[in-house]
């Protein structure tokens, strides 16, 4: 007769309880190791992950052709420096089993280069072996697709007094080959210490953490819009030429003089940045974290739904995509309650 159910769930939970990141660890290698890609959805992966190499390249060559139409020599750069690139980082799949997926998605790439490229150049077969030792480096190598997407898992482990939060990245998993490449790991403590850092550790005594579509919650946190402070960095154009003009005005700029007015524009604009930066901190979510540090489960679920609502609302009234609505399901995790659903469809279905 077979194990009991029960106590294979139990020592299974045993061995990864003493931290959350055993957590995190076990559920990316059930993911690795469970038969859940059909080979469609195996093959979409794969080329999602290379499409995404390829538009990644098309920018290069848009900006070397400044809005005209690109050459072939801007191509054939546009692909060496994407090569480059990738060749820097560390290895994730082999060479031989990244080759082996291009092989299967061939056709779909020949179609992909055809309709991204060949509309504006004359792709030569030399620029296209090099698109296709771009595609392999693409699933070889440990970066994330931008098409990436997240998982968060968040709770206690045996040995851990206080909540814990791993959040880990994805841009697909293809047979048997995990190509998460977990660009970002990190977990995030509330214990006494607020801003410093143990390794891969955020400590903090409260913590407010986006995920996803987060520029609602940093303007909330900030009290400014995240795009605002994007947009100030223009300033440090007109910095530079409104020195420039005073400048010339006096004859006193020459090519030495130009370079040095563009560092003093920069380290302007840097020190500009950090100061807003530093307000921001100081008369919003620094104020905002002490309230939060001090507020009951119940409270801290409704500004968590509350955030989830006015993200939903701008996307539904702004030309970018909905991909935030829908119901909002709603739990707390403490260490003396565990895991409690509070808004949604779940609630009285709480765990322990």
């Amino acid at each position: 007769m077979g194990e009991p159910r029960e106590d294979v769930q139990s020592r299974t939970s045993r061995s990864v309880a003493n931290h959350l990141a055993g957590y995190t660890t076990d559920l990316l290698d059930f993911i690795s190791q469970a038969n859940i890609c059909t080979e469609d959805a195996e093959r979409n992966n794969a080329l999602a992950v290379v499409e995404d190499a390829f538009l990644q390249i098309v920018e290069l060559v848009d900006d070397a052709a400044g809005g005209g139409r690109p050459s072939k020599a801007q191509l054939a750069a546009a692909v060496e420096t994407y090569i480059s690139i990738l060749s820097k980082c560390d290895v994730h799949v082999s060479r031989a089993q990244a080759a082996k997926l291009i092989s299967r998605i061939r056709p779909a790439l020949n179609e992909a280069i055809a309709g991204l490229f060949g509309q504006e150049v004359d792709v030569s077969k030399a620029v296209r072996s090099r698109l296709f030792r771009a595609a392999t480096l693409a699933l070889e190598k440990h970066r994330l697709a931008r098409q990436k997407s997240g998982v968060v898992v968040a709770g206690f482990g045996d040995d851990e007094l206080f909540p814990s939060l791993v959040a880990v990245e994805t841009d697909g998993l293809i047979g048997s080959l995990r190509l998460d490449k977990l660009d970002e790991t990190r977990v995030v403590r509330n214990v006494d210490g607020a801003g410093d850092r143990q390794g891969d550790v955020d400590c903090a005594t409260a913590a407010i953490v986006p995920f996803a579509q987060r520029e609602m919650v940093d303007m909330f946190m900030g009290g400014v819009d995240p795009g605002f402070l994007d947009w100030l960095t223009s300033i440090e154009e007109l910095l530079f030429d409104f020195g420039q003009d005073v400048s010339e005005a006096a004859g006193q700029l020459n090519s030495r003089g130009r370079k040095a007015l563009r560092e003093a524009a920069k380290a302007t604009m840097a020190d500009f940045l950090e100061r807003a930066t530093d307000w921001m901190k100081e008369r919003h979510s620094d104020q905002i974290i002490a309230v939060v540090e001090q507020l009951p489960k119940q409270e801290l679920a409704d500004m968590a739904e509350a955030l989830l609502s006015i993200t939903s609302l701008r996307r539904r009234v702004s030309p970018d995509d909905e991909d935030v609505g829908g119901p909002i399901d709603v739990a707390t995790i403490s260490k003396g309650d565990g895991f409690q659903w509070t808004r949604g469809k779940h609630v009285g279905q709480n765990v322990r």
